[in-house]
């Protein structure tokens, strides 16, 4: 970027800050640009309303002719000047009302439907602090051999438990929509947990979803053999919860099982595993030599509880 271009930019930096301030009101979503970048966009629809709302304080901000309390005309001048942009939603853009990948368009007019960005490059402190918190993040996992043992362990117990936590999560979301799907509806626990399209915080949001479905006779039917066969199953473990309580203390059993291979693995008492597939020269020996002991007590074990045999002549 050129140095004009920056000095037109940094006069326009206290529009968009008075736009982006915190508790603005000022809708702002997050959106892949083209598959190559991150950006926050907003609606015409938005622009207008928190532009006509903060006419008086923001048209000082716009070098207008006409200081008539227009929010059209502002943004108007800004895609003139190509300080905001007009995106839509790219074609490979699932349909939903905030899209999550944009693409720039040819038509820049001012469209209270559309969607439009800021060109402006603003430094932004935050980036700067998620940065240095990568940086350390990786300086301390290079680290890692020379941590204390406390920390080692309570890290690889945290992975454990994290790991636990995501599988019981999809198990249990999964089990629940079966059960609910019986009744004939869809119901998901964070039903956007799995779509890449969505960001960190979309893939959280919303907590849940659930909607009705128009079944036919055929799927009526499976309804009804689903929920003979639930009912049996809570039969069976009512009557009999001791299989419920042999599955949670294997469970236990397990999960004990496995802290105490990765205390044994981070002391370095376990023996690695190249080496216990395959034996040294020494253990073959020493192997041979006990097979070869055990077979010379058998045969003096069989020939003392042979009988003897007498000689009557």
């Amino acid at each position: 970027m050129n140095q004009q271009r920056k000095e037109f930019e940094k006069y326009f930096y206290p529009l968009y800050q008075h736009y982006h301030q915190q508790h603005s009101g000022f809708k702002l979503r997050e959106a892949n640009f083209s598959y190559q970048r991150k950006i926050q966009y907003f609606k015409g629809e938005d622009f207008i309303k928190f532009t006509t709302a903060n006419f008086e304080e923001i048209k000082g901000l716009v070098p207008l002719t006409d200081k008539k309390k227009d929010a059209a005309q502002i943004a108007k001048y800004l895609l003139e000047c190509k300080i905001i942009w007009r995106i839509d939603r790219h074609t490979n853009d699932p349909k939903k009302k905030w899209p999550k990948l944009v693409t720039l368009v040819r038509d820049q007019t001012f469209v209270e439907d559309g969607f439009y960005t800021w060109s402006i490059d603003v430094k932004n402190k935050m980036n700067s602090i998620k940065l240095a918190a990568i940086l350390l993040g990786v300086f301390l996992i290079c680290l890692f051999p020379i941590w204390p043992f406390s920390f080692k362990y309570g890290i690889f117990k945290f992975t454990i438990y994290l790991l636990i936590s995501l599988i019981g999560l999809q198990v249990g979301r999964l089990l629940l929509y079966s059960i609910i799907r019986l009744f004939g509806y869809e119901f998901w626990i964070l039903p956007n947990i799995n779509d890449d399209s969505y960001g960190i915080l979309g893939s959280f949001l919303p907590i849940y979803s659930i909607s009705k479905y128009s079944d036919g006779k055929l799927e009526i039917a499976l309804r009804l053999v689903g929920l003979v066969a639930f009912f049996m199953l809570i039969f069976v473990i009512v009557q009999e919860p001791h299989h419920l309580t042999h599955i949670t203390d294997a469970t236990g059993q397990t999960l004990d099982d496995v802290f105490q291979w990765g205390k044994e693995k981070m002391e370095g008492k376990q023996e690695p595993l190249h080496r216990r597939a395959i034996p040294d020269l020494s253990e073959l020996i020493k192997q041979a030599e006990e097979d070869s002991n055990n077979a010379q007590n058998v045969l003096q074990d069989e020939k003392l509880e042979k009988p003897e045999v007498q000689n009557d002549l």
